[in-house]
This record gives C-alpha cells, sequence and structure tokens, in this order.
C-alpha cells in the first residue's frame, strides 16, 4: 500500500470522523492513509494481524476460502466501513482476507495504537462497538438467509443488497460493476448457476442487464424471491 504519514480527516472515513477533535490531532501522527490498486491485498487470512482500516474510497471484499479452487465472499465493504478488527483478540490473526475491487483509499492504524484510542476515548469506543453489532446483526441474518434461501432467492436478494449499499446511477443502474465470479461467491453459489439465475431473471423482466451492469426492474418480485 502506498501510504503518506497522515489521516485523511474525511467524512468517509469511519476514524476521522467519529473521534474528538483532540483525540484526532494527538493520533495523526500515528496513522496513515493510502492507496490500493484494484486486486491488490490488504490481507490475507492467517496472516499476522497488527492494523485496522478503514474505507475512505472505493470497494473492498472480505472473504474466506472455501475450497482449494473456490471463495466465499462475506461483505463487499464500501467507504465508511473498518476491515481488520476481526483480527483483535486472543489469536492475533486474521480470519478472513480483504482485497481491493477497484482502486481504494484507506486511513489505518496500528491495533495497538487503536486499542489505546478505545481506551482514551469512551465515545468512539461506543461507536465504534455499535458499528460491530450491526455487522454481526447483518452477518447472522446473511448466514440465515444462505442456509434458507432457494438459490434463487440469494441471486435476488444479492442485486437487492448491492443496490441499497452502492445504490444507483443517473439511469438507474446499480452503481457498481462487479464481476460475476464475485457475485456468484457472495450468493454462495457457482459463476454458472449464478449466471443462469440473472437470465431468468432478465427474460421475465425483473432485471435488466448491460455488460455487468444491472438494474431492477420489478422490485416486488424480486423481494418475492427472498422470501419464498
Amino acid at each position: 500500500m502506498d501510504s503518506i504519514k497522515r489521516l485523511c480527516g474525511a467524512s468517509t472515513c469511519f476514524l476521522c470522523n467519529q473521534v474528538s477533535d483532540e483525540i484526532f490531532r494527538a493520533i495523526k501522527a500515528k496513522g496513515t492513509q493510502g492507496q490500493i490498486a484494484k486486486g491488490q491485498i490488504l490481507f490475507k487470512e492467517g496472516d499476522k494481524a497488527d492494523t485496522i482500516y478503514f474505507i475512505t474510497e472505493g470497494c473492498i471484499k472480505t472473504h474466506m476460502k472455501w475450497s482449494e479452487d473456490r471463495e466465499f465472499i462475506l461483505h463487499f465493504n464500501r467507504p465508511g466501513e473498518v476491515l481488520g478488527y476481526r483480527g483483535m483478540g486472543g489469536d492475533l490473526k486474521y480470519p478472513i482476507s480483504a482485497t481491493a475491487l477497484q482502486k481504494s483509499y484507506v486511513c489505518s492504524l496500528s491495533l495497538d495504537s487503536f486499542d489505546r484510542l478505545l481506551d482514551a476515548d469512551p465515545a468512539f469506543a461506543r461507536k465504534f462497538l455499535n458499528f460491530h453489532i450491526n455487522e454481526l446483526r447483518d452477518a447472522e441474518k446473511r448466514m440465515r438467509d444462505l442456509a434458507l434461501m432457494e438459490v434463487k432467492g440469494r441471486v435476488a436478494n444479492t442485486v437487492i443488497t448491492l443496490e441499497a449499499q452502492f445504490g444507483c446511477d443517473s439511469l438507474g443502474f446499480i452503481a457498481i460493476e462487479l464481476k460475476r465470479q464475485d457475485l456468484a461467491y457472495y450468493a454462495g453459489t457457482v459463476y454458472e448457476t449464478f449466471f443462469r439465475m440473472l437470465k431468468q431473471l432478465e427474460e421475465e423482466n425483473t432485471l435488466e442487464l448491460n455488460g455487468k451492469k444491472i438494474k431492477i426492474l420489478d422490485r416486488k418480485l424480486l423481494q418475492a424471491y427472498c422470501t419464498n
């Protein structure tokens, strides 16, 4: 990661935006801001956990090995979200990997400095705890959905989730373009099945597809697939 010795102060940075001005000045010299190229790995599953990251721009996937040639994508992380905190605790190893899906920017802080920050700023610690609780709640719901939904429902839910996370462009397409392989891994299926389900949804006029772009045409029907 190409880094410079300062924090960004951006409104999209959870760290810079949530700490008090006094604490921000105190930790400014300890953090870094850096750019991550598309496809670059921020950290790998099993690596020693020593840094926490705060996304300010771009999109970074968190994922873990499913088999020798497949992975499971846990989340598509956007600006304002936090990475690396799962390495906190007794084991001090990252249990997942993080890879940039487009050029991205992050602020970073050592886990030791972050621990001291939590002690020094109780208000920030509460905000971080709430973030962690919301992430855990979303993860539990997602595990339930993967266990109970049919494949078509998981594909439909993936599209709805992407739109909720990233919004739409001026033409109504979801404002991020991701590889079908990544979307399949997020939905807990294989590329061929995911692509076939997308084409079915397109033929039903539930979705419009244009290359990697996806637009929801019939939201009510798409949501119905998520509950069947």
